[in-house]
């Protein structure tokens, strides 16, 4: 199996980045998160952590910018009735730590906010993964969590949607130390492009 892909960066997009490795072109699903880690990184080497999954049908490699991120990619599809594009879904719209601190305060409507996930599947994976996700090891980013946190809620309280806020927010040039309002604005200018 793999564990990792590492060459040059050929191609990036949301949902996807195509990495040369040796002369061959490795195609892998990668979340909003990853994407806006390598985003910059067009025709330098990068190293993207991998996941196949096997069905009937296809087979899909997924790629992840960090370790924690793949092992909370595994954990969700643990959770019946969790695929690897809603676990995709959730891992796009919530960071590690958002996702983990959800869970294990039992927040339903964290969960609920992300498409495709209803309030008994953010009940299963509340139930499935609260002791699994004890594990999961989460560094800090720059920005506070809650900030961002509140600044979401507050973007979704004007009628926006939850994925193209979080793209907005992961676009927008945020500074550690910026306020919730300024957080909010800088968001709004990409909502409104």
């Amino acid at each position: 199996m793999l564990d990792y892909v590492e060459g040059k960066l050929v191609k990036e997009e949301p949902n996807f980045a195509v990495i040369d490795v040796g002369g061959w072109g490795v195609k892998l699903n990668i979340s909003l998160f990853t994407y806006n880690k390598i985003k910059d990184k067009k025709d330098q080497k990068v190293r993207l952590y991998t996941k196949m999954v096997l069905r009937e049908d296809s087979i899909e490699l997924y790629g992840f910018y960090d370790e924690v991120e793949r092992q909370a990619f595994v954990l969700l599809n643990r959770v019946p009735g969790i695929g690897p594009k809603v676990a995709f879904s959730i891992l796009s719209l919530m960071d590690i730590s958002h996702l983990k601190a959800s869970i294990l305060s039992e927040d339903v409507n964290a969960l609920v906010a992300v498409p495709g996930i209803g309030k008994k599947t953010a009940q299963k994976i509340i139930i499935e993964l609260k002791d699994r996700i004890k594990d999961l090891p989460v560094i800090a980013d720059e920005l506070s969590y809650n900030s961002i946190f509140e600044a979401k809620e507050v973007l979704i309280s004007l009628g926006f949607n939850p994925k193209e806020i979080q793209l907005a927010l992961d676009t927008a040039s945020i500074k550690a130390d910026d306020s919730i309002e300024e957080i909010v604005k800088a968001a709004l200018k990409k909502l409104s492009k």
